[in-house]
């Protein structure tokens, strides 16, 4: 069976004789050993390569996280500067910090802003905040989701999903022949990385960028 997204995978929980396949379910937690999965979390130094390949003038990337969320990742991505990116410049943030305040100590020290995927920096509050520094300060926001292009993010670097179901049919074409087991792990990193620029803000900002690092132009329409 293939599971897309958290509901389908709620409603295939039970399954303990059946192989399961699922992807897009970012709430997947403590599955049974017959689930295989493939995350939505894309490394940070796949991330960082996409953004130098996309934006090559940029050289400091300012990120605010909260440690309870994303401390892990803040880890794996301290260790993970390449090509221009120089510096990463982490601010804690949670309830009680002054995001002004925060936001602040990163005017005139970074390049761009990386936005994470932690339910309180993409509260809409939060947003319009980081939204009006960004113009403010010319800082693009760099997304982990296309649809923040729409509210006035410059660039999304996020997963391939049309590259991510071919990638569950072949692990489910693999297990209909090989079974579970074996090398098989239980969570697959999604294989391909996809950029999409928001031109028009990227324009407006004066921020140059690398259209050879640049899969796809988002328009308003939803086109490409």
């Amino acid at each position: 069976m293939v599971a897309i997204g958290d509901q389908a995978l709620d409603f295939a929980r039970e399954l303990r004789e059946v192989p399961v396949v699922y992807l897009l379910a970012p709430s997947a937690r403590a599955l049974p050993k017959n689930f295989i999965g493939i995350e939505m979390r894309i490394q940070p130094s796949r991330q960082l390569a996409a953004i130098n390949k996309a934006l090559p003038k940029v050289h400091s990337i300012g990120v605010l996280y909260n440690p309870g969320q994303s401390g892990q990742w803040v880890q794996e991505a301290l260790l993970s500067p390449v090509g221009s990116v120089q510096t990463l410049l982490f601010k804690k943030f949670d309830s009680q910090t002054s995001l002004p305040g925060a936001l602040q100590e990163m005017a005139g020290a970074v390049d761009a802003y990386w936005l994470l995927p932690d339910p309180q920096l993409t509260a809409p509050q939060v947003l319009v905040s980081l939204l009006d520094f960004s113009m403010k300060h010319r800082i693009p926001i760099i997304s982990f989701s296309e649809k923040y292009l729409a509210q006035g993010a410059a660039v999304a670097v996020t997963f391939d999903t049309v590259d991510m179901g071919a990638q569950a049919a072949e692990l489910g074409a693999r297990i209909a022949r090989d079974g579970l087991g074996g090398d098989i792990p239980a969570l697959t990193p999604p294989r391909k990385v996809r950029v999409v620029a928001n031109s028009t803000v990227l324009e407006r900002l004066g921020v140059p960028s690398a259209p050879k690092g640049i899969d796809a132009i988002y328009t308003p329409e939803g086109g490409r």
